[in-house]
């Protein structure tokens, strides 16, 4: 398993990748602060494969996001 990182340190690793993240932090507001990235492609597809159900999941994209419905899949599958 990989080891915890902040949520810059993920952008700057895996920059305009989609991100499967577990083991998370977040803060107050609900935004990501550190986690363990699982999974990391520029595919989402293969990042949302057989999610880690075991276990809160976390899903972000590091770069801009043209996918309006993000947050709305986040709230219906309770992602954070």
């Amino acid at each position: 398993m990989g080891k915890k990182m902040t949520w810059e340190e993920m952008q700057q690793q895996f920059p305009n990748e989609w991100l499967r993240i577990i083991n998370f932090d977040v803060d107050e507001s609900g935004h990501l602060m550190a986690g363990i990235v699982e999974r990391h492609s520029t595919d989402k597809d293969v990042v949302y494969r057989l999610p880690a159900l075991h276990q809160p999941t976390a899903f972000r994209y590091t770069g801009e996001s043209t996918f309006a419905g993000l947050r709305s899949h986040a709230e219906t599958h309770h992602l954070v």
